[in-house]
């Protein structure tokens, strides 16, 4: 039917969007003076830099670690001072991976399942994997806009 999305294109336009947004988010946190950066603000993460970084430790464990089965990877010490050109990077790297993972699967591959690396008796799906990054995404998104705006800063807010 015309106009009608599938799960799977909805999915995929929403990592679209949020890897819009996150670059828009960077820009504008790397555009604070570095105290207010790094402040700690007694959020989930001390600072905006911290969340920030824990949105995209949260994507690498769980399209590394439970999606690819690679448990290389290690988490953004807090308080981690990157500047913008290596925050950059790594949210670049992050999302080629992320997006390339995105373009590959397939409607049958959203009933996938993988067993969580801390609960080996815990199963997820791949669909259940991908709604909870884009709501871990958006409830952190939604702490940084908080941060900003008690800052008197304006968060790059867009509508999907």
């Amino acid at each position: 039917m015309p106009g009608v999305r599938s799960e799977l294109d909805t999915i995929r336009a929403l990592y679209r969007y949020n890897s819009r947004v996150r670059k828009k988010y960077l820009s504008v946190i790397w555009r604070l003076p570095i105290k207010q950066r790094y402040r700690s603000r007694g959020a989930s993460y001390p600072s905006l830099v911290d969340i920030f970084l824990h949105v995209l430790d949260a994507y690498r464990w769980w399209f590394h670690t439970v999606y690819s089965h690679d448990a290389a990877w290690i988490e953004y010490p807090i308080g981690q001072r990157l500047t913008r050109g290596q925050a950059m990077a790594e949210e670049r790297k992050l999302d080629r991976f992320v997006q390339g993972v995105i373009a590959k699967i397939d409607h049958k591959d959203l009933s996938r399942t993988f067993t969580l690396p801390s609960n080996r008796r815990r199963r997820i799906s791949l669909r259940v994997l991908l709604l909870h990054m884009a709501e871990e995404e958006l409830q952190h998104r939604g702490e940084m806009n908080a941060l900003l705006w008690q800052s008197d800063v304006d968060p790059p807010i867009t509508g999907f």
